[in-house]
């Protein structure tokens, strides 16, 4: 069911450019969250047949949230616009279908078109193969996401701790009762604090929320560290500034101050 209301009113929303299976799994997480507000989703389509044949990849509309169908090419300025994408909070590219294994050259033409609209949105890139990664982290894409490179983890993880893939899989939905992980900037009170001193005080202060580990900058390279070692340069004593992003676990977004 496709829900249609006023572009104008678009605000906070998700762009989703291209349609092909995975639109109906995404548009329901993005919709029947538990973990935050639903959020309204606008679906740029190119091919209107190619969306009209597949009534499988159609999401069930439930609540307030809207979606919305726009028909038109995602590199089009017009249409981004008629998409409110200088209000978005996101844009998901999706792999189109009608382009097949090539895909990946319109979706980065689409990438460019988007950030050109709004550098502030936050991108995310469907990828169909590895060997254009080095190509596409050029530009200005926040984050890309090729099934295969995961897959590939996934089934190798799965043979060393079999069982992990039904931990991933927990974590990726949205459903009441799942735990999920969160990324936010470090509050100010937490500055110049180690990640042990803050596990403590999270602990201490029974916070609602675990904290797993933080993102980091070292040597303008942006570092991940899950479960920081006791010693290296980004250990579970290293100071962390202004720019860290902590790491969670949780079932909703943490809110740090009330127990540092």
């Amino acid at each position: 069911m496709e829900r249609s209301n006023s572009f104008d009113t678009l605000k906070g929303h998700v762009v989703i450019c291209n349609c092909n299976e995975k639109v109906k799994t995404i548009v329901e997480e993005l919709q029947n969250s538990t973990v935050q507000a639903s959020l309204d989703v606008a679906l740029i389509v190119q091919d209107p047949q190619l969306w009209h044949d597949h009534q499988n990849w159609h999401p069930i509309v439930t609540g307030a949230a809207r979606f919305i169908v726009i028909y038109g090419s995602p590199t089009d300025e017009s249409i981004l616009q008629k998409a409110q994408i200088s209000k978005a909070r996101a844009a998901i590219i999706l792999a189109d279908p009608i382009h097949g294994e090539l895909a990946d050259a319109p979706s980065s033409l689409t990438a460019i078109a988007i950030e050109r609209a709004n550098p502030q949105v936050h991108t995310v890139m469907e990828l169909l193969s590895s060997l254009n990664r080095p190509h596409i982290e050029q530009s200005e894409i926040n984050e890309i996401i090729c099934l295969g490179e995961i897959s590939e983890k996934l089934l190798a993880s799965s043979c060393i701790t079999p069982g992990v893939t039904n931990i991933f899989e927990n974590l990726l939905t949205t459903e009441d009762g799942t735990s999920q992980i969160f990324i936010d900037r470090i509050p100010k009170k937490a500055r110049h604090m180690s990640f042990r001193q803050l596990v403590k005080q999270f602990i201490y202060n029974e916070a609602p929320f675990i904290l797993i580990g933080f993102i980091a900058h070292l040597h303008s390279q942006k570092i991940i560290v899950i479960n920081p070692k006791t010693n290296g340069p980004l250990n579970k004593d290293t100071p962390l500034s202004g720019n860290t992003k902590l790491v969670t676990m949780g079932y909703r977004k943490p809110d740090f101050l009330p127990y540092l």
